[in-house]
């Protein structure tokens, strides 16, 4: 999904959004489950936040694309003019995931790409953004927030007959930097925040943050439990705080 408010820099009014995985219809057909291009719906949710929002940047925390190490014919037909298209209306950059192999192809001369360790937003109120498949660079260590993608979280509901949903979640947490490599340690005493975004596509599966076991989450910052779980909120997409995980998993 994204960061519906927008993240505010001198000049520019940014929306951030993580997780398209635009092509996954192809895998999905060789299920069995046939489906048309999600790549227009796509386009049309995200010129409607950008015009809801009044951005002027647009950025995508990795996996724009689905299918590697080989993309689509979808995909390669389509993201041409799905980028040309949002280019006309806002600067676009592109912070690389690990479905992104490729991507320089099919994409509009207008779009950067980013290095997949991240980019820093702002001056004083520094906001750090990646994807998650790797560590951070250390610049992001340097800012008040980091906001990263790549795990799709979710959280399963039940009621009292059985009955269960499963809802995309936002989660907050903090970092222990001491489980960071030496070399990305800040040198103070403070750390930054973590915010994990939900996926924008509807498509994808999620890590069920209140029933897996953390070692199940992908990507170094999880697996080396810098994340501080237990303490970590959950939220849902429209901001309704649920609580801590640790609660809800219980």
């Amino acid at each position: 999904m994204c960061i519906r408010d927008r993240v505010k820099t001198k000049g520019e009014r940014v929306l951030v959004v993580a997780d398209l995985h635009l092509g996954i219809e192809s895998e999905l057909t060789k299920r069995g489950m046939a489906l048309p291009s999600q790549i227009p719906r796509a386009k049309e949710e995200l010129v409607r936040l950008m015009n809801k929002h009044q951005v002027n940047r647009l950025i995508f925390l990795g996996d724009v694309k689905h299918n590697i190490p080989i993309a689509s014919w979808r995909e390669w037909r389509e993201l041409p003019q799905f980028f040309e298209e949002l280019t006309q209306l806002a600067r676009v950059d592109i912070v690389r995931g690990n479905h992104d192999g490729g991507i320089e192809g099919m994409i509009s001369k207008n779009v950067t790409v980013h290095d997949a360790r991240g980019i820093v937003l702002g001056k004083r109120k520094r906001i750090g953004l990646m994807h998650g498949h790797t560590w951070p660079s250390p610049d992001l260590l340097d800012t008040q927030i980091i906001v990263m993608g790549h795990n799709h979280p979710v959280i399963e509901l039940r009621d009292k007959f059985g009955g269960k949903v499963i809802e995309p979640i936002w989660i907050r947490a903090g970092l222990n930097v001491k489980k960071f490599p030496k070399k990305l340690r800040p040198q103070g005493e403070d750390s930054p925040k973590l915010l994990v975004m939900p996926a924008f596509s509807k498509l994808v599966g999620g890590a069920i943050m209140n029933r897996e076991l953390p070692e199940e989450y992908i990507g170094p910052i999880f697996k080396a439990g810098a994340v501080e779980l237990e303490e970590a909120e959950a939220y849902l997409l429209d901001g309704t705080f649920l609580g801590k995980l640790a609660n809800l998993s219980k």
